[in-house]
């Protein structure tokens, strides 16, 4: 039986923004460092934090949800 919708899209959602929010802080410390500016470390660790919350939501899907559950999370988390 399936089970909420909304929820697994939300959470596919909080992933995809993670994972992108993840990407950006990475390119911009890459670029501060390259020009010998300071990197911000806190606002670093908020984005990690909020992907590994993110990441965590997806797991649990994947380990302990419903086999629809999982199919139609893994959909949304495939942009092809």
């Amino acid at each position: 039986m399936m089970g909420d919708t909304s929820r697994l899209d939300a959470i596919a959602a909080r992933l995809l923004t993670a994972e992108r929010a993840n990407r950006g802080v990475r390119h911009l410390a890459n670029a501060a460092v390259e020009i010998g500016e300071t990197v911000d470390t806190a606002g670093a660790v908020v984005i990690l934090s909020e992907y590994r919350q993110a990441y965590r939501e997806v797991h649990d899907v994947l380990t302990n949800g419903d086999p629809v559950d999982i199919v139609y999370l893994a959909s949304r988390l495939d942009p092809s």
